[in-house]
């Protein structure tokens, strides 16, 4: 019997031991795997036993047992709800002998492991639900500019929180060894009958001042607030204190100093009076700035004048206080008449002098209309941030056990898109949840109201707003339960991070293509500190240099560069701290001891938080044979060019002159000439001299273009060029009964040059020539990002791919038949577009018939 009992208590404290070490787990998955491994042991007669436990949606399981006969199985049980369980299994070998005790006892140990482990589980759950709460509330205590302290009734000091460690200077373990008496030694002799305690107690708060000793001796005057500290086990008082230095060092410097600081008084912002006997003996002139009272309307004259009817009594209260000195520290909230009866909200702050051998009262007055409305304001916002807190979660909602919803705060109804109104009462999952999450989260959620599963702590999913938009949500739910525990509604409040979950997404994407273009862009790439060593360098470094990245980063700009232009290195190191950016050629030397001429252009940039230089460098070593290829080639251009300029002067001059002649003789003749043979022959002479002439001006124009080195633009409506343009070809259009459709009325504001009025007449003037009679002509405007595109549609013959990749050239036309041009109409074009720095083309319209001429011109 005896063995029988020890074999108990042996059983007994190993698994009140088994208990306790699991418990000590910092994790819940690490208890339960702890506890799996163990179970084993605590049926110490068996060779052969196994455990699996089940907790949620999760298994644990110690080595598998060989062929088990006998399987036993606990529930584990928290707060009522069955939360899992405990298996074991017994091979039949185990138990041959005794099989009903030994099952019977089995039994009786697991369920009292499960019922051990149970308990203990759900009191650490308390535990950590409690340490949780108690960590937030201190949190937000710690973060009170106040001073805060909780003594008990001898003094002790039971809890403080971080303003009041820092002030004091002491650890926070050397104030829970101490009494306040040790930090206020003036509070009382006998703390039991000290009066901020005693008063405290009676009327339920007191405030007193006491002065503060610090740790390293410094003295801090104190106004303390004293209360009762309600639902604790053993009494105590917390007490909030604020630092009155700066108050009372003002009250003491305006006692007994007021001639030493008269001009202070008379220019300070608060106003000053002096009060004897009943009236005003002295005022500074912030008084009168204040009221609008002259200094006749208030010197001897009774103080009440100045004070609000209504709050007079309490006023001449506060005055006998002052005169019994019991207002000392004590701040006086009335509000000040001015002359006109308005009613100004003053501080006042008063005391009892010396003036003129005599007793009297001295109030500074402060102007705090603008403070009522900050605190006003503040007030607002405290409550806004109270009620924020409340719930913690800017979209807030609640939906009931019919799936409705019964609450949306403003910011859910806004992210949903939708008004107050539409959401209230709608099915939260049928009406605003995708259809792809839309079952699986109705699933969940009916689980967590039948009181099945609790809701994660923190979980994402997906809305459907109003616009068919969806947006991911960072929620967190937690149940409403009746009277009875009943779970009614969840209370979720979540946060849109939509965005963001993009942003981090093309962060990372644009990381990686930032890395991707450092390491493998053409130009050399340096970044260093400014008079120090390389931080970092591309491949182009390396590769261009032939020393390894390693080598690069232990050298300085000034041991890579050539050793005769080093000095220049932080004069360009100046500059660049200097102007921002620099742009500079050097000559860096490589490895193998040959040179690398190089351009660089560098700034100063902010790298991981510090100042540095980036300098990206090209190799200018094509470009230095380059430019003296360049001087060569100079003066031979400039001989060019000026024969270039005299052929243009001799077409201008000596070739339209006597075109010009022959135009105006044949013209002549025409009339003249009655055979008809001639006056045909006259009229060809005619038609071809006009043609010459055109060719001669088409070429002066050309010409022209051609030198045009620096022209003017300015910002012009394209539309209004066109619409002109149009008109002036109305003869030609009439003729070949021609329609114009121009689309878009504009305006299209361009940055352009009057020339370009010829390229749109060139462009009209090919489409109405080569467009067949009666035809419809289309002028278009579409928007290419920082470009206007204009397009030119006709339906004549079109033109073939073999003519396309000429067609702007010199001389070039396609082939016509019975058309005549000069061929430079188009290369003019080519010519003043490329000017404006648009582009130019022609394709076949998509219509089936014809052509579409397009130019592209810069937005004004």
């Amino acid at each position: 019997m005896n063995g029988h009992l020890k074999r108990n208590e042996y059983i007994i404290e190993n698994v009140a031991y088994l208990v306790d070490t699991v418990l000590n787990q910092a994790s819940v998955e690490g208890m339960f795997k702890m506890l799996a491994q163990r179970i084993p042991a605590i049926f110490s007669e068996t060779e052969d036993v196994s455990a699996k436990i089940a907790w949620l949606d999760k298994m644990y399981e110690s080595f598998p047992c060989i062929e088990p006969g006998i399987v036993l199985v606990s529930d584990i049980v928290i707060n009522g709800k069955n939360k899992g369980f405990i298996e074991i299994k017994i091979t039949d070998k185990s138990i041959e002998n005794n099989h009903n005790y030994l099952i019977c006892d089995y039994e009786k140990r697991l369920h009292f492991l499960s019922r051990m482990f149970s308990s203990s589980f759900e009191k650490r759950m308390e535990i950590d639900d409690l340490n949780s709460l108690l960590k937030r509330m201190r949190g937000y205590c710690n973060k009170l500019e106040d001073y805060i302290f909780v003594v008990d009734p001898n003094g002790n000091i039971l809890d403080f929180n971080t303003r009041f460690e820092i002030c004091t200077g002491y650890t926070a373990e050397e104030l829970c060894q101490m009494n306040i008496n040790d930090l206020m030694p003036q509070c009382s002799d006998t703390l039991v009958e000290a009066p901020m305690f005693k008063d405290a107690d009676i009327k339920g708060c007191s405030i007193f001042e006491f002065d503060h000793r610090c740790k390293n001796g410094d003295i801090i005057p104190m106004s303390i607030t004293c209360k009762p500290l309600e639902g604790s086990s053993e009494k105590a008082f917390i007490c909030v204190a604020k630092d009155v230095s700066e108050v009372k060092k003002t009250r003491l410097e305006l006692q007994g100093y007021e001639n030493k600081y008269s001009t202070i008084v008379e220019k300070g912002n608060d106003g000053i009076i002096i009060v004897q006997d009943g009236n005003v003996r002295f005022a500074n002139p912030k008084i009168f700035e204040i009221t609008g009272f002259t200094l006749e309307d208030v010197i001897d004259k009774s103080y009440l004048k100045l004070i609000s009817p209504h709050e007079r009594n309490k006023f001449l209260e506060y005055i006998n206080q002052c005169d019994t000195n019991a207002a000392d520290q004590m701040i006086l909230h009335v509000s000040l008449m001015t002359k006109d009866n308005n009613e100004i909200p003053v501080e006042i702050n008063g005391s009892l002098i010396d003036y003129e051998n005599r007793k009297a009262e001295l109030l500074i007055i402060r102007d705090i209309s603008e403070r009522k409305h900050n605190e006003e304001l503040l007030e607002k916002e405290r409550d806004r941030l109270m009620n924020y807190l409340d719930v913690a979660g800017s979209i807030i909602g609640i939906v009931g056990r019919d799936l409705n919803i019964i609450f949306v705060n403003k910011k859910g109804a806004e992210v949903l898109g939708y008004t107050k109104e539409e959401i209230i009462g709608k099915n939260w999952f049928d009406d605003f949840l995708p259809e792809s999450v839309r079952e699986m989260t109705k699933a969940a959620f009916i689980k967590v109201l039948d009181n099945e599963v609790d809701p994660p702590q923190y979980f994402e999913n997906l809305i459907l707003t109003k616009s068919g938009e969806e947006r991911l949500i960072f929620w967190h739910d937690v149940p409403i339960e009746d009277e009875n525990g009943k779970r009614f509604a969840v209370i979720s409040s979540g946060e849109d991070i939509t965005e963001s979950r993009k942003i981090e997404a093309r962060l990372v994407e644009s990381e990686k293509k930032l890395k991707t273009i450092f390491d493998h862009v053409d130009d050399q790439i340096y970044i260093y500190r400014p008079y120090g060593k390389f931080i970092d360098v591309n491949r182009a470094v390396t590769s261009s240099t032939g020393y390894t990245k390693k080598e690069i980063l232990e050298m300085s700009p000034k041991e890579m560069a050539r050793p005769e232009l080093r000095p220049l290195i932080d004069g360009y190191t100046e500059r660049i701290i200097k102007e921002r950016t620099v742009i500079y050629e050097m000559y860096n030397v490589c490895k193998d001891n040959s040179l690398l001429p190089l351009e660089f252009n560098s700034k100063l940039i902010d790298y991981n938080g510090e100042q540095a230089i980036l300098a990206v460098a090209r190799d200018i070593t094509e470009r230095k044979k380059g430019e003296e290829k360049l001087k060569r080639y100079a003066g031979e251009l400039k001989h060019s060019n000026e024969l270039k300029d005299l052929f243009t002067d001799i077409i201008r001059h000596d070739l339209l002159t006597p075109a010009s002649v022959v135009k105006g003789y044949t013209e002549e003749l025409i009339f003249a000439i009655e055979d008809k043979q001639l006056l045909k022959l006259a009229e060809k002479v005619r038609e071809n001299n006009d043609r010459l002439i055109e060719l001669l001006e088409t070429a002066t124009k050309l010409a022209k273009l051609q030198k045009e080195d620096d022209i003017d633009f300015e910002n012009t409506d394209i539309v209004l060029i066109l619409h002109m343009l149009v008109e002036s070809f109305k003869t030609q259009l009439e003729n070949k009964e021609h329609e114009i459709n121009i689309i878009g009325e504009g305006p299209y504001y361009s940055v352009v040059n009057p020339v370009i009025e010829e390229v749109f007449a060139n462009l009209l003037s090919n489409a109405i020539k080569y467009s067949p009679q009666k035809s419809r002509i289309e002028i278009a405007f579409s928007d290419e990002g920082d470009m206007w595109k204009i397009s030119v549609t006709d339906i004549g013959t079109g033109i073939s791919n073999e003519d396309k990749p000429f067609l702007f050239n010199r001389f070039h036309r396609a082939d016509k038949k019975g058309i005549k041009g000069t061929g430079l109409g188009l290369a003019i074009v080519k010519r003043i577009i490329e000017l404006h720095g648009g582009e130019y083309g022609v394709k076949d319209n998509p219509a089936g018939q014809g052509s579409v001429f397009w130019v592209t011109v810069r937005k004004a």
